[in-house]
């Protein structure tokens, strides 16, 4: 059973003694990871776009764009058309970079969409858990930390229910704040209120639908178009009655 949690913030966060690390990206990676697996989708997680393009060529996936291009993006509603087979490889500069950092123990991504399913599933990992927020960045690069990724590694926090360090109970705390409504405080918190002057407030109400999916994406080496790499896939569909294949990674693929 997990017997602890602590949180960090940005890519500096180490994963030492630690059983499983969370990636908390709330807007965008991570709601949008548990959307993508939600639909049956797995998610290659890349740094930079121009590599994500080169990247699904080799790989026969799609590579998301930016939000103001039409298809597949960062944006929610765009990934409702992903469904079982589908390979997306989605850039960001905040979660999905955090994701390709090497990390001791199992990988997982959460978000407030899907924050029941994943509290639930970690609870049966034995050991301590860390949930790394990831935050956004200044001009200079530097981290800047991010309202909504606190908030949301609160809520894992609170769903956890063990024993936690006082970074994560200051965030369980915020969270329990906020949890009767946690539309209006994404949609008032900077992240929300850039979000929503871009026109993309519709992306906010995604952001901020508690427990709206039941997927458990984790990080898993696969093997695909002859290369290997690191993809999100939604774990609790093993438990679904989904066929499934084992890979010569040692890992397991769902179709």
């Amino acid at each position: 059973m997990a017997d602890f949690v602590h949180l960090e913030w940005g890519r500096n966060a180490s994963s030492d003694g630690f059983a499983a690390t969370v990636i908390v990206d709330c807007l965008s990676f991570s709601t949008a990871t548990s959307v993508a697996c939600g639909r049956g989708a797995l998610v290659v997680p890349v740094a930079d776009r121009d590599e994500g393009k080169a990247l699904a060529v080799e790989i026969g996936g799609v590579c998301a764009g930016k939000r103001r291009e039409d298809g597949y993006s960062l944006s929610p509603p765009t990934l409702m058309g992903l469904s079982v087979n589908d390979v997306l490889v989605l850039p960001s500069p905040n979660g999905a970079t955090l994701s390709a950092l090497p990390r001791e123990g199992r990988v997982f991504a959460a978000a407030l969409r899907n924050a029941s399913a994943v509290a639930a599933y970690l609870k049966v990992i034995s050991g301590k858990i860390l949930l790394v927020a990831a935050g956004e960045k200044w001009p200079d690069a530097s981290l800047r930390p991010a309202f909504e990724d606190q908030l949301a590694c609160g809520a894992l926090a609170h769903m956890l229910d063990c024993a936690m360090s006082p970074e994560a109970s200051i965030a369980r705390a915020g969270y329990l704040s906020c949890a009767d409504d946690l539309h209006g405080a994404l949609k008032g918190c900077v992240s929300g209120q850039e979000l929503t002057h871009y026109g993309y407030a519709g992306d906010v109400d995604w952001a901020a639908d508690l427990d709206s999916e039941s997927c458990v994406p984790e990080l898993r080496q696969i093997e695909l178009g002859g290369k290997v790499v690191n993809a999100f896939g939604d774990v609790s569909r093993a438990s679904h009655g989904r066929s499934k294949v084992e890979l010569t990674s040692g890992f397991i693929l769902l179709e």
